[in-house]
């Protein structure tokens, strides 16, 4: 089983942290497989995300990056050649669409089962979550995306992301409608799943939001 990192968004000072312990995995030269399938190439072009990528990740030492813009054609066997995939942010209804359509979650849920490191950053996190209602309150959801169901990484938990303490009622009206807990991240907070520890990373504490509405604040290095 491999890790999943998730960060709540944020430029590249505000996750180093994270993005430092990321790369610490991938010492060695292993490989990483960007997709920032998120953007809105009208908005930002493709080329200009793969020149950030590379600028928070070759200083950390991950010299080998790859990116797809697309899913046409991949198959499990062209992602097994690389170590990690890290999944940018954007649209996250975008980005639940453009992986449903080809079917790419079989294909990331089986690399992580089979040891592969998946990092998703704000949109990439939602996703990972139960559920992805969480962004409505940021996202458009242009391409009409039926499902609001997300890959389930977490068990149960859903994802907040770009945290900050007024969000807190909509985070009450979102836990009212769906049931489902969160764990809220800001923009410099990140978590680690491993083995089934989820301990939170960066230099800001997590926020935890049960079934009941009842917050708990998780500082760095703790686990939930």
């Amino acid at each position: 089983m491999g890790a999943l990192y998730l960060s709540g968004g944020g430029d590249r000072e505000q996750t180093l942290a994270i993005d430092r312990e990321f790369a610490g995995e991938l010492a060695g030269g292993k490989s990483l497989l960007y997709l920032p399938m998120a953007m809105d190439p009208g908005d930002i072009s493709y080329e200009a995300c793969y020149e950030w990528i590379k600028s928070v990740f070759v200083p950390l030492g991950v010299q080998d990056i790859t990116m797809w813009v697309d899913f046409k054609g991949k198959t499990m066997e062209d992602l097994k050649r690389y170590s990690a995939v890290y999944i940018g942010g954007g649209n996250t209804f975008s980005l639940m669409h453009t992986i449903l359509q080809s079917d790419f979650h079989v294909h990331l849920s089986a690399f992580k089962e089979e040891g592969g490191m998946i990092y998703g950053g704000s949109a990439g996190a939602i996703v990972m979550g139960s559920h992805i209602a969480t962004c409505i309150h940021m996202d458009d959801n242009d391409v009409q995306l039926k499902t609001r169901d997300g890959l389930g990484f977490l068990n149960d938990f859903s994802i907040w992301c770009h945290y900050e303490e007024e969000n807190d009622p909509l985070i009450h009206q979102f836990i009212q409608a769906y049931r489902k807990p969160v764990i809220a991240l800001s923009e410099e907070t990140g978590l680690k799943i491993q083995s089934g520890k989820m301990e939170i990373l960066g230099t800001k504490p997590a926020h935890t939001f049960d079934r009941n509405q009842m917050k708990r604040v998780i500082e760095p290095g703790r686990c939930i």
